[in-house]
């Protein structure tokens, strides 16, 4: 059924009596002639309008109306024309509801129940067509229960029936279940008896062979048999019975007993004092003292995972504080041992493992090396060994904008770090191997490279001299040490670096005297606490006219009393400022007033 068809009922607008009435009223006041002529014609454009908008066309009623509106006989007269304004935005207001209308009723159609409800909503109570959008949202609402009530009713039937097939297919299931079930019960039992009667049979034959076999099995993979481990007292299910860290053939003292010796180290780095106690298993020594001696230059020294290198690599980790990094105490720790060349071992390149090393207190560069990055990589820190004609060191992984002397692998910057003496800081290199070509040892991988080093002039942030810059040694105004500066601004002074003297000007020349300060309240004078002075070491006393402490209102130039601020009007002692006649001093001697500042002019009162 159509929107149109629905919808018969009576507009409320302008009725045309009224309005003639009031037209009438203005052609009589106008006269007759053309006055005539437009009443009519006016009064059949409100009559239209009235008559379309029954018809709920609205905007022709709109469009009659504004004609209407625009005429001489109530755009000039003024003839009511609020009530003809009301009217047209009347018609304006009906026209979108009934478009909102008919928009919904086309939803309404289209059976968009839901959605034919929220375009019926919008349509306000005030509207003509509101009665008729509640009927439409009650049947919608009835066509939505309708839906859901038939869906409801169609997926019941449906579960139940699926649900009835189901049930058939899980009894038939269930039925084949039991019987392979009860078939596999039948053939593990034929099978149970045939492997209970083949085991007895196999035990009767070789109890004897497997009884031989289990005395010569090596079950913990030490390399010692059951029978070995049973004459020397050991376990057959733990490679090291003593737990000291080494497989039971290698040990000296497989079953325990062996010392633990202590060892005592005692050194000095960063301003502190270290003195570091660790117990060492003899049997550790003896390990790697009984083993093979292969090429010098080999990653098979680094001992990172040793269980004592790990112990030694935690204690230093530990014993780190924040000024301190654990890799550097690490090196500062294997720079102190002494120093002892592989002539006095009575060998000729005779290689130490870490554990000798540590436990000798002693060796040379490759010894000091090994130890070094043994324990570095221990604590998780990128090395590598470098090896140079006659000598080898050690590289320490770091950032590769780091000041000092490194070499580039893979990408990354390894920081030569020499082992055999304290007096060598990070990327510090001797002068006979700044140029030469070393050959670098990645560790763990043994990856072997020839690299030339590379070079940053260390330049630091100076600690004591704001702005200023140090490369170890000089401070510069820059951040990459090239412009050097000798005189330093220092806690609002001045200072060479390397004098004890402090100055009052940035080219270090006016020296600072103990008593003369720089004067707060008079800028570029000096005072000793009293005077004023000219110069730096208040030596050319200098005359300051300035507030006297002690006299309100008068002035002060060291000596003598002003009343003015620059010190030309002096204070006469009997002749004071008046408080009771401002402009005015008065005389303490003759108790009179004056003009003048010197009571010599008297005034008249």
């Amino acid at each position: 059924m159509k929107m149109e068809e629905k919808i018969k009922t009576q507009k409320g607008f302008i009725q045309i009596p009224l309005l003639i009435a009031i037209i009438v009223s203005v052609v009589v006041t106008a006269g007759t002639g053309y006055g005539a002529f437009e009443y009519h014609k006016t009064s059949k454009t409100i009559g239209e309008s009235e008559q379309l908008a029954k018809e709920e066309k609205y905007d022709g009623a709109i469009e009659k109306l504004e004609l209407a509106q625009n005429r001489w006989i109530t755009k000039d007269l003024g003839l009511k024309r609020n009530k003809i304004n009301e009217k047209i935005e009347e018609n304006k207001r009906n026209l979108e509801d009934k478009s909102k209308f008919t928009q919904a009723f086309e939803e309404f159609d289209e059976a968009n129940w839901q959605k034919a409800i929220d375009l019926f909503s919008e349509i306000p109570e005030n509207s003509f067509y509101y009665k008729d959008t509640q009927l439409k949202i009650e049947e919608a609402k009835r066509k939505i229960v309708e839906e859901e009530l038939g869906e409801t009713k169609i997926a019941k039937k449906e579960a139940e029936e699926k649900a009835q097939q189901e049930a058939i297919k899980r009894s038939q299931a269930e039925e084949k279940t039991k019987e392979e079930a009860a078939k596999r019960a039948e053939e593990e039992a034929k099978r149970a008896k045939e492997e209970l009667e083949r085991r007895i049979a196999e035990q009767k034959l070789s109890e004897k062979e497997a009884e031989e076999k289990r005395m010569n099995a090596d079950n913990d993979g030490d390399g010692l048999t059951y029978r070995r481990e049973l004459e020397l007292g050991t376990s057959d299910l733990n490679s090291d019975s003593d737990g000291d860290g080494i497989v039971d053939s290698k040990d000296t003292h497989p079953a325990g007993g062996g010392r633990n010796i202590p060892q005592t180290f005692a050194w000095s780095y960063g301003g502190y004092n270290w003195t570091w106690t660790i117990s060492i298993q003899e049997d550790w020594y003896d390990y790697y003292k009984a083993k093979p001696r292969s090429s010098l230059e080999s990653i098979e020294y680094i001992t990172s995972d040793d269980p004592f290198i790990k112990k030694i690599s935690k204690r230093i980790s530990e014993g780190a504080k924040s000024d301190v990094g654990e890799v550097w105490l690490a090196v500062s720790f294997v720079q102190n041992l002494p120093y002892v060349d592989d002539v006095f071992t009575g060998y000729d390149e005779y290689p130490k493992y870490p554990i000798e090393t540590f436990f000798e207190k002693n060796g040379d560069c490759e010894d000091t090396s090994y130890l070094a990055a043994s324990i570095i990589d221990a604590m998780g820190y990128g090395s590598v060994l470098i090896l140079l004609p006659g000598h080898m060191a050690v590289g320490v992984y770091m950032d590769c904008d780091t000041p000092g002397t490194y070499y580039k692998l893979d990408g990354r910057c390894y920081y030569y770090i020499e082992t055999t003496s304290k007096d060598w800081a990070g990327g510090e290199i001797p002068d006979r191997y700044r140029n030469t070509r070393a050959t670098l040892i990645k560790i763990p991988s043994g990856k072997v490279a020839d690299i030339y080093p590379q070079y940053i002039k260390p330049c630091y942030v100076s600690p004591d001299f704001s702005g200023y810059y140090y490369d170890g040694s000089n401070y510069y105004s820059d951040s990459r040490c090239n412009n050097l500066v000798y005189c330093l601004t220092y806690k609002g002074y001045y200072t060479k670096p390397n004098e004890a003297n402090l100055y009052w000007d940035s080219s270090c020349n006016q020296i600072v005297v103990k008593g003369c300060v720089k004067a707060t309240s008079y800028p570029g004078y000096f005072t000793n606490g009293v005077d004023y002075y000219s110069d730096s070491r208040c030596i050319q006393k200098e005359r300051i006219c300035r507030p006297s402490p002690i006299y309100s209102g008068e002035y002060w130039d060291g000596n003598y009393r002003y009343w003015d601020s620059a010190c030309t009007q002096k204070v006469v002692s009997w002749c004071t400022k008046s408080t009771y006649h401002p402009g005015y001093f008065f005389s303490s001697l003759d108790y009179e007033y004056y003009y003048d500042y010197q009571c010599t002019q008297k005034a008249d009162l």
